[in-house]
């Protein structure tokens, strides 16, 4: 009987094992194929040898970033749900508290809505033969509101018929009706309805103020008032000044309150139109009053020219 386990067998039968054992380690060189059909190139071969001998070492990979990504995911949540119900659930109640309490917004209202228009004073003044003219000096205290309104006088049982009124941000000025006919007014009240004011806003004028200043910016020289020498004559009060436009713009229609003042005091109002007062013009002005008695020592002008309004200006000149 052959002992296949006797290290002294003289047979070959070992050399034959020990050369199916060599060649099983024979180290396999992908770089020497060569596919003589030329459908699988060396390349395609060498990637392809490569993915099969790392096929268990690339499915550990894998499964290793799997775990880590998982571990990380479960660790960010749960380091979430304890932040919430350490500190998120009473967040939450807080949240909930404010949510049911409606916060009171007239106080906030009050301090960002425009301030009233204020009335200093209304009057009634001589504006010629059996004429008055009716003034009352109005304000508005906002720096960046302008203001539209309807207006009217009540004396008496009279009423005025209705006129439209603006005021300027910070503006003071008269507002007028010329030519009251019914006898002389008692008691002359300023009605004014419709109200609406307009914010202006920073991004279009940053100070409405100096804005408006700049454009109307007009002078008042040489001025001279003459009265009548002869009281029973039928001449009247010759009013005479220049009026310049020192701005840059020009307007279709100047329209101004002239205010009679008499040592700092109004005495008397009178219209003026300037159509077509362009810039840096000169006018002379030649006015006349017929009121008894007037006695004047300089003038006040008062435009009425919505500036904010793109039609009052005149185009520029080319």
């Amino acid at each position: 009987m052959l002992n296949i386990y006797n290290q002294q067998n003289n047979n070959h039968n070992g050399d034959v094992v020990a050369d199916v054992v060599a060649t099983k380690k024979t180290k396999v060189d992908a770089g020497r194929f060569e596919d003589v059909t030329g459908e699988f190139t060396t390349s395609q071969f060498k990637r392809s040898y490569w993915f099969v001998t790392h096929k268990v070492l690339l499915y550990k990979i894998a499964v290793g970033v799997l775990v880590a990504l998982s571990v990380i995911f479960w660790a960010f949540s749960l380091w979430r749900w304890g932040d919430y119900i350490i500190n998120g659930i009473s967040s939450d109640v807080a949240l909930h508290n404010n949510l049911v309490v409606f916060p009171n917004y007239t106080g906030i209202q009050e301090h960002y809505a425009p301030q009233p228009i204020q009335i200093a004073g209304v009057n009634a003044y001589a504006g010629g033969s059996k004429t008055y003219d009716l003034v009352a000096e109005v304000g508005n205290p906002n720096k960046n509101f302008i203001v539209h309104f309807d207006y009217y006088f009540i004396t008496g049982d009279q009423k005025t018929p209705t006129q439209k009124g603006f005021l300027l941000a910070n503006e003071s000025r008269p507002l007028v009706y010329f030519g009251f006919k019914d006898g002389y007014p008692n008691g002359v009240n300023l009605i004014m309805e419709n109200v609406v004011w307009k914010r202006i806003t920073a991004h279009t004028v940053s100070d409405p103020v100096a804005w408006q200043n700049n454009r109307l910016n007009f002078s008042v020289k040489d001025f001279s008032f003459s009265a009548p020498e002869n009281a029973d004559s039928i001449t009247a009060n010759v009013v005479k000044f220049n009026l310049t436009n020192n701005s840059a713009f020009g307007y279709r229609d100047g329209l101004f309150v002239v205010g009679l003042m008499q040592g700092g005091s109004l005495a008397g109002v009178m219209p003026l139109i300037l159509k077509d007062f362009k810039s840096l013009e000169t006018r002379s002005v030649d006015l006349r009053n017929f009121s008894d008695n007037l006695q004047i020592s300089d003038v006040q002008l008062f435009p009425l020219i919505d500036i904010y309004s793109q039609e009052v200006y005149l185009p520029p000149e080319r």
